[in-house]
């Protein structure tokens, strides 16, 4: 019960902070510890953008993370805005909380929320809500290969800023889905050297009645540390979407470089 109230308040923080994807779920393989244990990223860089047209811009991002005892707290969030004159051209961005609890476990149960936006696709929300069983495998503890499967709740709404033109219908209207979906994962982390670290993540969700036409969505992360509290990092994000809310292309992708500061 107490877990189920828990999990409920995340997702009540989530969306009130108004709630997307993870990037410092990292590998610790060390003992448990009573003490809290804070350490996180704050990024600034470029992002490019493969929409109807190809975007460049600037992003920035945060990544946080809490261990204490059995619990490993994760917080994501970005805001990207690209401006022309006094108007917004892009607005996107994410928040995501995720909780792993016993996470040095080989299987485990983590609980999700997350909450994200995007002007220039024609999302105006997308919450999702979510719990996971998740198994970690380890190769000498320098790279670690997990896979998840669970359930979530997915509720978005759209409109047809992002559709081609002869596609859009005569009095067009927002469209919303609401929906519970299978949510899989498999994601491989680990260092590459030893100032380097590589992971790479692929999502599968879809709906129960129609699994055969999934969102398929996959991020490369690549850091490289500069010194002891800088680093460079490269991500690739891309999205195929087999049956979209309204009809944008397919597939999505876009790119970022940036400097971090971890602590």
């Amino acid at each position: 019960m107490k877990k189920i109230l828990f999990t409920t308040g995340l997702a009540i923080i989530a969306v009130a902070g108004k709630a997307q994807i993870i990037n410092i779920d990292k590998i610790d393989t060390s003992a448990y510890g009573t003490r809290p244990v804070w350490n996180g990223n704050i990024l600034l860089g470029l992002e490019a953008d493969k929409q109807k047209l190809t975007l460049l811009d600037a992003t920035n991002r945060v990544d946080l993370a809490l261990q204490q005892r059995k619990n490993l707290f994760i917080f994501s969030g970005s805001e990207r805005f690209t401006y022309d004159g006094a108007s917004s051209f892009l607005n996107k961005g994410y928040l995501h909380l995720r909780w792993r609890n016993h996470y040095k476990d080989q299987l485990h149960p983590e609980s999700f929320v997350q909450y994200q936006w995007d002007e220039a696709l024609g999302m105006l929300h997308r919450f999702v809500a979510g719990e996971n069983l998740r198994y970690n495998f380890w190769h000498r503890r320098l790279w670690e290969l997990s896979v998840a499967t669970g359930l979530m709740y997915e509720n978005e709404l759209w409109n047809y800023t992002a559709v081609d033109s002869a596609k859009i219908p005569p009095n067009p209207m927002k469209q919303s889905s609401r929906e519970l979906k299978s949510n899989n994962y498999i994601k491989l982390e680990g260092n590459v050297s030893a100032v380097s670290k590589l992971s790479l993540i692929v999502f599968y969700q879809a709906a129960f009645n129609d699994f055969f036409r999934p969102r398929i969505s996959g991020v490369v992360n690549f850091n490289t540390s500069m010194s002891k509290h800088f680093s460079l990092d490269m991500q690739y994000n891309g999205l195929f979407d087999a049956g979209p809310v309204v009809p944008i292309v397919s597939f999505y992708y876009s790119y970022s470089t940036t400097l971090g500061y971890r602590f």
